[in-house]
């Protein structure tokens, strides 16, 4: 969706053309992705990495890849054990100490499972998908590896809030396998599809597998030099936005920080495994991410317009037509369907004016005594994609409320990150993932 239409249920929701706004220092303002940037403008460094991928003694790749570990369930976790000896889910989450991984993605490469790439490459990888509306799509993106930089050098940039305890998690498991497991993903401006054109990708794929959700995965390895040397020049004038992974990426920016003060001196821990995808993808799709509550205080959508709506469709459908400039969610309670609304406020900050923000500083703080955060670390909210899962959840009487949300637009996550500011944990879900075991990226050898 290159113009920015973002779907809800099956609705596409139009936001206009995605503008994406360039570094303060370059000049023209906003202007469409690409433009000439000044010398000292922060730029990102990404090159070809010897990719550790498995081979064809580990079996199909549909039984080594995982999704990435935040996603995967109790249920599903043990669906991916029982796949393979191989699945990437035992890298990612588990069943040993973390100490004892290393020793296992060792044995991998004894055993000629696992092998490195015997030259610097990237791999090309199509995503092939269907949502609800029947139209297919494919987002394309580019495994390798990008500088550590700080946020503050807004050569890397953030649009979610992290917490210290995942961060503290993945840094224990970094510190003892020494590898990437799973890719952050990044979004890079480039309208006219410069970078993938680079990699002057061809012929039929080496790989493909399909996942949970249907979505098909398609690879190509390249490492032609002439194609690699195209590829980092055509990102030599990008910067990055995290769309998935902020854990990852600033656990991976930590544990550099980490060796760099013991004495270590530059080498693979600079970098950080990425998945690369144009903001001008046609095949981009934010998703919105819906609020499970287990308890909903009377009155405390108080603060906005109420509207009921006899069902589901009708409440996707009033979302959709709602103005974008103010905030607009559906409430769900036993027996009653609601759309709420509130008024716009230009005063309000990029990310202030997010639904979700509206959320948080109407309902959940003043009535409910704590944000997003505090609430899913007590287990008061939780989350899900699927709308009819939210409407069944407080039908079944399993949670009190749950709040239906739109999808924010491609624009509007690139304006609260070029403006500094971060959206509360899962404010978007990027579709599809991008999967765990495609490739690792060994901060050892590489």
């Amino acid at each position: 969706m290159g113009d920015g239409g973002v779907l809800l249920g099956g609705q596409v929701c139009r936001h206009g053309p995605v503008m994406v706004a360039l570094p303060p220092d370059a000049p023209g303002g906003d202007i469409p992705s690409r433009g000439p940037l000044v010398a000292s403008a922060p730029v990102a460094d990404v090159r070809p990495f010897r990719a550790l991928r498995y081979t064809p003694a580990a079996g199909p790749l549909a039984d080594l890849v995982a999704p990435p570990y935040d996603v995967i369930s109790a249920d599903e976790k043990r669906g991916l054990l029982a796949r393979s000896a191989y699945n990437a889910v035992r890298l990612e989450l588990p069943e040993i100490a973390y100490e004892e991984v290393a020793g296992l993605i060792a044995h991998w490469r004894d055993d000629e499972v696992l092998e490195a790439a015997s030259a610097p490459c990237v791999v090309a990888w199509t995503q092939t998908f269907t949502l609800a509306d029947g139209v297919p799509r494919e987002r394309r993106t580019l495994l390798a590896t990008v500088g550590l930089e700080p946020y503050e050098a807004r050569v890397v940039r953030p649009h979610e809030r992290t917490h210290a305890g995942p961060k503290e998690d993945r840094l224990r498991l970094i510190r003892a396998v020494r590898t990437n497991i799973s890719p952050v993903f990044g979004l890079y401006p480039d309208a006219e599809g410069t970078a993938w054109a680079a990699a002057a990708v061809s012929g039929p794929p080496q790989a493909e597998a399909t996942d949970r959700d249907g979505t098909v995965h398609r690879f190509w390895v390249v490492d032609d030099p002439d194609a690699l040397e195209a590829l980092t020049a055509a990102m030599a004038d990008r910067w990055i936005l995290i769309a998935d992974g902020h854990h990852r990426y600033e656990t991976a920016l930590a544990y550099r920080d980490e060796l760099h003060a013991a004495g270590e001196g530059p080498g693979a821990h600079d970098r950080v495994m990425m998945g690369l995808t144009a903001l001008d993808d046609d095949g981009l799709v934010v998703l919105p991410t819906h609020r499970l509550l287990t308890r909903w205080p009377e009155g405390a959508e108080s603060a906005f317009a109420s509207v009921d709506v006899p069902g589901l469709d009708d409440l996707t459908a009033a979302l959709a037509a709602a103005p974008e400039d103010a905030p607009a969610f559906g409430l769900v309670r036993p027996g009653r369907i609601q759309l709420l609304t509130g008024t716009a406020d230009a005063s309000l900050s990029a990310a202030q004016q997010l639904d979700v923000a509206a959320i948080e500083r109407e309902i959940l703080v003043p009535h409910l005594g704590a944000d997003q955060a505090a609430l899913a670390h007590d287990e008061a909210l939780s989350y899900t994609k699927d709308a009819a899962e939210a409407l069944a959840l407080v039908e079944s009487g399993a949670i009190a409320a749950a709040l239906v949300l739109r999808g924010i637009p491609k624009s509007a996550v690139a304006a609260v990150a070029e403006a500094g500011e971060t959206m509360p944990q899962k404010s978007t879900y990027f579709f599809p993932k991008l999967l765990t075991g495609v490739a690792f990226h060994s901060l050892v050898d590489d």
